[in-house]
């Protein structure tokens, strides 16, 4: 959603910065640059989530970094990690003004740290950058908002506050569900790129146990489901989720000639039923992925997705290599 979404992003997150970019200049990721400047830990490779360059709008040929970060909790030890990134960063681009904020998504967790002291012998310094804290915000304003962030954070808060919770939780998280996506849609049904950005997002951060997603699939605003297939620009990457890869499939389904329909229908089921098949084993991956990336342990991407320990393990050993 941050790189689809960049503007709405900062429109958001940093609404003192926001009015001073230039955006019709282009926004440009340096993320892979940066990856030379990665931080060796015991946990394994780290590097910044989201660095971009923007122009200022007063600035001629000034461009600023936004260094963004997403972490559950932030502990002292991140925000030492905050400082190595800024420097590294900083020792990089020089001639660029730098600003930093962290996504800190754990709504259960009230005492963030926000800035890195260092003091020896008179050598001090403070590095402070700036915190969006999601145990501060009220569910009732994020969903009157119109920026589609807003319905991101309550997807966020929901899944942090009802993380490993027990069976009687998965109900209420399916609810949830079902009122976030009835919102997205409401809010931006002619917005295909806002919907299609938030059904994937809603779809993978708030998981259900798969036998619930048809139940959600049949839950969902009729019109959303006789979607007409010129309207489908953006939507491709819901072929990929859980949920919503039916959606897709099937708006593509109705975009098929009357006449193949008839000649093709058996054929079509096999196909479907394979889609959803290739669909969901890919989808899990693609979680998967994301988790390593995030040094979550094979065990637990195993329980948190449907990956066997074994498939796991040959996803990390095809990253690492």
């Amino acid at each position: 959603m941050i790189e689809e979404l960049f503007r709405e992003f900062m429109q958001y997150f940093a609404p003192d910065l926001y009015p001073e970019i230039n955006f019709e200049k282009g926004v440009t990721s340096v993320d892979k640059e940066l990856h030379q400047l990665s931080i060796n830990s015991k946990k394994g490779r780290k590097y910044p989530d989201k660095v971009v360059k923007a122009a200022m709008k007063n600035g001629g040929e000034k461009y600023i970094l936004v260094h963004i970060e997403v972490q559950a909790i932030g502990k002292e030890e991140f925000a030492k990690r905050m400082f190595k990134y800024f420097y590294r960063v900083y020792d990089k681009y020089s001639d660029f003004d730098i600003y930093a904020i962290a996504l800190l998504t754990d709504a259960k967790h009230k005492n963030h740290a926000d800035k890195f002291n260092y003091s020896f012998y008179g050598t001090a310094l403070t590095y402070k950058y700036n915190t969006f804290k999601f145990h501060e915000k009220d569910m009732g304003e994020l969903k009157q908002s119109s920026n589609p962030f807003s319905i991101a954070v309550l997807a966020g808060i929901y899944a942090s506050k009802s993380a490993g919770k027990s069976e009687n939780e998965k109900g209420k998280r399916y609810n949830f569900k079902k009122e976030l996506v009835n919102l997205a849609y409401e809010k931006y049904d002619q917005h295909e790129t806002y919907l299609s950005a938030l059904l994937y997002f809603i779809d993978f951060i708030l998981k259900i146990p798969p036998e619930w997603n048809e139940k959600l699939y049949e839950s969902l605003p009729l019109a959303l489901k006789k979607k007409e297939e010129g309207n489908l620009m953006g939507m491709e990457k819901l072929k990929d989720t859980p949920t919503f890869g039916r959606l897709y499939r099937d708006w593509k389904a109705e975009g098929v000639e009357e006449g193949k329909r008839e000649g093709k229908r058996e054929g079509k089921k096999e196909g479907i039923k394979e889609g959803r098949r290739e669909g969901k084993i890919e989808a899990e991956k693609n979680l998967a992925r994301k988790l390593l990336e995030r040094n979550f342990s094979d065990e637990e991407i195993s329980q948190l997705t449907e990956l066997k320990i074994e498939e796991v393990k040959r996803l990390r050993e095809s990253l690492d290599n």
